[in-house]
């Protein structure tokens, strides 16, 4: 305590002089801005560490594993969820800082978590498919960049986070399909930045404490050169000496000892006054009293004890004169301190016996980065040595001579490293295809040129002499001189990738129904074809008529199987070089370059051809293929290949005008021909129909339009049965509920045809509707009374009349008398009042 009021009152005698002021000032504003760089240099290096690690934790995530799942609860149980949970529990576990991991993905522009680090069981686990609430702007614009970003101090539900966001990137699209993010608490994110600047003010500290000394030494020896006559004067700088000797001792930032050779090999003084200073006893862990106890092999790590002495024995000797090196301390607590140790040689003329110094500087924490960077490297081996393809250093030569090859190689190749490295049995060059040998070393010499990065396709052949597709990304490496010494990289095999690219182009390029190329495909090699060496180019345009009805009476998959016969006749009638794509529905384009119009019409007469001839092979002539086909031709470059695409179309729709009528009054037939093929219905039936109809037509004083579209409707109302399913039109015992479903289907289907047809569409509405209800129960649509068009109500008594005289499978026909008597029953629930009067006199005169 004296000592220290000694000290203050020493510093008190410092002389305040401008140049100490101008001195003092310097110092304080090196010393901020020391700390502040300190404190700034920190968090950038705890950013820094940040961000490699969250993007190198998110490189090994694999893309497939994670388009692959559904998002929701349905990926517990798939293996990539494992896979992802597993990588993502694991980085939380081994870094204590970090306390989320989690992977985003973007659904509709909301975010919800595919994976995170939490297990199930606890209350922040956030299960897949979960929408994350506190997304903002910011947050979204992440899945529309490549950079990652830091975030924060941002609050959610779960706490205040510093976030490190990297986006997941498609390595063939560049787009980001999913985020991979960790959490750090906001709370301790500063602790690195903290210590390091509270180490900052321990050393300016020390700066202002020399400082400080120094001018307290100026100030002495400015008084002792005015008192050096007095012997006094000289007492006191000797004092003020010591005094500073003592303060520089205790407060090096390095530890002192004043050590003695003796025949145990060397020990510390303790007689001394100045012979150990604090830093020493705090890297040793040892106080003054305990070293000096103990002779300093003891407290050496048994490795170094060896070396140091050799190296104390020859300093004792005098064959060097001091000597350093790196060596361990052993901590009372078994703990090692490691330290860079000086020992020069000191002369006490007051105490010879203590004749050497040691100064000791903790370097554990640089050791420890060293360690860090040595496993550091070894991991990078192992991981070079894993890597899905081969990692390389080569010379810059055109024969690519490889100085390192990592395992990848032999998997890649089939070589072994031995056999490539140094060009030992061959040279990677000799691997390439030849093709690509020379657009290679081009390509290298240009991004050299510029220093940029290297990135390439191209095949190679492996030992097997299988030909491989592989993607190269290298870059140079440069002496400090700027001149090129090496060039690294990596090879992997993109095989599978190339195939499955080429699959989705080719399905990118095709129509699936028919495998011809679709419209997108034919508008490129459209205008790619508009050139001089083509012409004449000619374009043929076809149009199946008539498959819409076609759907509507047989189903879509007749409609599908006829554009599969036509796309097949089509291709047969194809040359080498024409180009075929089905170019919308029912519509089909063919480009043929060189081909004059004379060429063309004998290609439209072969195509024509191939239809009659698939045509006679059909028993049921209401699935023919029936084509109406144009074509134009540009003849000159000044043409416009539109104006050529435009004759075609306007040929075709011509011919479809022209052939459109009668070809869907033969579908009709024929499909009304095998409707009463296959049903219970018959020609005759419907012909009883539109007579006794149109008698009751005639009765009501209808106009002859009605009473054609009465008998047209009467043969035709019952078209829709076509689509119905023989099982269920053809039974003969009651329908089930659920064949009732299927047959009440058939009025729709019979306005659809109808509708298909210009000659039917007067009728369609009566064809809906023709079994509604008087009383609204009837189908499709429940219309009641006279919402139900007349022609249908008068149908509807007629059908049920014919149908009860008239012997069916599961019954016999019934008596006229008792059929009216039935018919008369149903007046006003059923039937229309006023036509069961008109129908009953018709029937009793028609008796």
């Amino acid at each position: 305590m004296e000592r220290f009021i000694s000290i203050v009152q020493k510093f008190r005698q410092i002389t305040i002089t401008p140049f100490f002021i101008f001195g003092f000032l310097a110092l304080l504003i090196f010393s901020i801005f020391f700390i502040v760089n300190t404190w700034n240099q920190s968090m950038r290096e705890t950013e820094e560490e940040a961000m490699q690690l969250a993007m190198a934790a998110e490189s090994g995530f694999q893309k497939s594993h994670i388009t692959n799942l559904h998002i929701d609860r349905s990926d517990l149980e798939r293996e990539e969820y494992g896979e992802i949970k597993d990588s993502l529990m694991d980085l939380v576990l081994q870094r204590n800082d970090i306390r989320f991991a989690y992977i985003f993905v973007q659904k509709e522009e909301k975010i919800y978590f595919l994976a995170d680090s939490e297990p199930p069981e606890s209350s922040d686990y956030s299960p897949p498919g979960q929408e994350y609430w506190e997304t903002d702007e910011e947050f979204l614009r992440l899945f529309h960049q490549s950079e990652p970003i830091l975030m924060g101090p941002t609050t959610d539900r779960w706490g205040t986070w510093m976030s490190v966001l990297v986006p997941m990137l498609d390595s063939l699209t560049n787009e980001t399909y999913a985020v991979f993010g960790v959490d750090y608490p906001a709370e301790s994110w500063e602790n690195h930045a903290v210590i390091h600047s509270i180490q900052a003010g321990i050393v300016v500290f020390c700066m202002f404490l020399i400082y400080f000394a120094f001018f307290l030494v100026f100030n002495q020896n400015s008084s002792l050169r005015h008192e050096r006559e007095k012997l006094l004067a000289l007492d006191k700088k000797l004092r003020e000496s010591e005094t500073l000797f003592r303060t520089v001792f205790d407060q090096a930032p390095i530890g002192i000892a004043i050590g003695r050779n003796d025949e145990h090999g060397g020990t510390l003084n303790t007689e001394y006054g100045v012979s150990i200073n604090p830093m020493f006893e705090r890297i040793t862990g040892r106080e003054e009293a305990e070293l000096a106890r103990v002779n300093w092999t003891e407290i050496t790590h048994p490795d170094d004890v060896p070396v140091d002495l050799a190296y104390f024995e020859k300093f004792k000797s005098g064959e060097i004169k001091g000597y350093e090196m790196d060596k361990r301390y052993l901590k009372p607590d078994g703990s090692v301190a490691w330290v860079h140790m000086m020992i020069a040689p000191l002369n006490l003329a007051s105490n010879p016996k203590y004749n050497h110094i040691c100064l000791i500087e903790d370097i554990t924490v640089r050791k420890d980065m060293e360690k860090a960077l040595f496993d550091n490297e070894r991991s990078k081996a192992v991981l070079l040595d894993n890597l899905p393809g081969m990692a390389y250093r080569c010379k810059t030569t055109r024969d690519w001579t490889m100085v390192f090859i990592s395992q990848g190689c032999f998997q890649l190749t089939g070589y072994q490293t031995e056999q490539l490295l140094n060009n030992n049995e061959l040279s990677f060059s000799e691997l390439i295809v030849p093709e690509y040998r020379e657009l290679l070393w081009e390509e290298w010499s240009r991004v050299l040129d510029l220093k940029e990065q290297f990135k390439s396709e191209y095949e190679i052949i492996t030992a097997a002499g299988e030909k491989k597709w592989v993607l190269e990304i290298g870059q140079g490496v440069y002496g400090s001189d700027g001149m090129i010494e090496a060039l690294e990289g990596i090879i992997i095999d993109i095989t599978e990738s190339k195939r499955n690219l080429l699959q989705i182009q080719y399905m990118n390029d095709h129509d699936s129904m028919t495998d011809l190329y679709n419209r997108r495909y034919f508008e490129e090699v459209k205008h790619l074809m508009d050139r001089e060496s083509c012409l004449p180019l000619s374009i043929i345009v076809g149009d199946i008529n008539g498959v819409r009805l076609i759907n509507d009476a047989f189903g879509i998959e007749e409609g599908d199987r006829i554009i599969q016969e036509t796309a097949r006749i089509f291709r047969s009638c194809c040359r080498d070089g024409d180009v075929l794509a089905r170019t919308g529905g029912d519509e089909f384009c063919m480009l043929l370059p060189n081909t004059e119009h004379y060429e063309v019409n004998e290609t439209l007469k072969k195509i024509e051809s191939c239809c009659e001839e698939y045509n006679l092979t059909l028993k049921d002539k209401a699935k023919s293929i029936n084509l109406s086909i144009g074509y134009g031709t540009k003849q000159n470059l000044d043409e416009s290949i539109q104006s050529a695409e435009k004759e075609a179309e306007e040929s075709m729709h011509k011919r479809k005008l022209l052939e459109r009528s009668s070809y869907h009054s033969a579908i009709v037939s024929s499909i009304m021909a095998t409707l009463y093929e296959r049903s219970q219905e018959t020609e005759e039936h419907a012909k009883r129909l539109a007579c006794i109809s149109k008698l009751i037509g005639e009765k009501m004083h209808l106009p002859k339009k009605s009473l054609d579209e009465i008998e047209l409707f009467a043969m035709l109302h019952d078209i829709g049965k076509i689509g119905i399913d023989d099982r269920v039109l053809n039974k003969p015992g009651k329908l089930s509920e659920e064949e009732w479903v299927i047959m009440k289907k058939h009025p729709e289907i019979g306005y659809r045809i109808a509708m298909a047809t210009t000659e039917l569409q007067p009728i369609a509405e009566y064809v809906l509707t023709h079994h509604e209800r008087w009383d609204g129960k009837g189908y499709p649509q429940g219309l009641t009374q006279e919402s139900i068009p007349l022609i249908s109500r008068i149908l509807a008594v007629v059908d049920a009349f014919d149908a009860m005289t008239e012997n069916r499978v599961y019954r016999k026909a019934m008596a006229r008398d008792f059929a009216l008597e039935e018919i008369r029953r149903n007046t006003g629930t059923q039937f229309d009042p006023d036509i069961v009067k008109i129908f009953s006199s018709v029937i009793e005169s028609f008796s």
